[in-house]
């Protein structure tokens, strides 16, 4: 009251609080959006994180190649597929709760399924780290008889029931044969039986009419180094229909 006169205070009204039509939809939004945050920012905190498989070796080098299936707690449902160069295979955005996971590791291991269990949980990767023994090495240098056309004979290796075949390059003569460890193992030439490096289902060498090596037996990543030398009547029974020249200037 000053000079018998009153004084209203000046106040702030918002825009969104006033009866009009208008106003009430701006307010209506205002919530809306609000409300939309909140739940995605609910979501994003109970959102899954990815399952990752990471398969590697005894030195902790990334296996590539390894086949890995995960099936999920209910058992309804199952992903399949293969470890990249980082040695990894994920999925993400499954269902929480313990997936049962198998790896089988390439058949150069030589190495049985492995199984484990991965808990996936909210927002924190589930990995799951499984370790490969690397498999024996034996390098076979065979040497071609003198005046025998170029080929790419087979040498196999038979460790027990287990088998490994390789081809021998058109010009250094090497096969790598990829064995077993701790095995007692022979290798011999042999007629081919894959077009490619693998396990064959034939078990046997024929020793009696093929050059084959002494008893081989590696270790943990060892490498063993072997020759063969056949006659020129062995090397034509186990060569394989000779390379064209195209062929071999392009190996070259």
């Amino acid at each position: 009251m000053k000079n018998g006169v009153g004084r209203e205070h000046a106040g702030f009204t918002p825009w969104f609080w006033s009866y009009r039509l208008a106003a009430r939809i701006e307010a209506v939004v205002v919530v809306c959006v609000i409300a939309g945050v909140v739940a995605i920012l609910a979501l994003l905190f109970r959102m899954p994180g990815p399952l990752v498989v990471h398969v590697q070796d005894d030195k902790k080098e990334a296996v590539m190649g390894a086949r890995v299936r995960c099936t999920s707690p209910d058992r309804q449902s199952s992903h399949a597929g293969s470890t990249d160069v980082f040695g990894e295979a994920k999925w993400p955005g499954l269902a929480r709760g313990p997936w049962t996971c198998e790896v089988t590791p390439p058949e150069r291991f030589h190495a049985d399924v492995q199984t484990g269990i991965v808990t996936v949980v909210a927002r924190k990767p589930a990995m799951w780290t499984t370790v490969v023994e690397r498999p024996a090495r034996i390098l076979v240098q065979v040497v071609r008889p003198q005046g025998q056309p170029r080929a790419k004979v087979a040498v196999r290796a038979v460790c027990g029931s287990e088998t490994w075949e390789a081809r021998a390059g058109l010009v250094d003569g090497l096969a790598t044969l990829f064995v077993p460890r701790g095995k007692v193992c022979r290798a011999g030439l042999v007629r081919p039986e894959l077009p490619a490096d693998g396990p064959v289902t034939q078990a046997r060498l024929e020793c009696s009419t093929a050059p084959c090596t002494d008893e081989i037996i590696g270790g943990v990543g060892e490498t063993k180094n072997a020759v063969l030398k056949p006659s020129a009547e062995q090397w034509a029974a186990v060569r394989p229909p000779p390379e064209s020249e195209t062929s071999a200037e392009a190996a070259q």
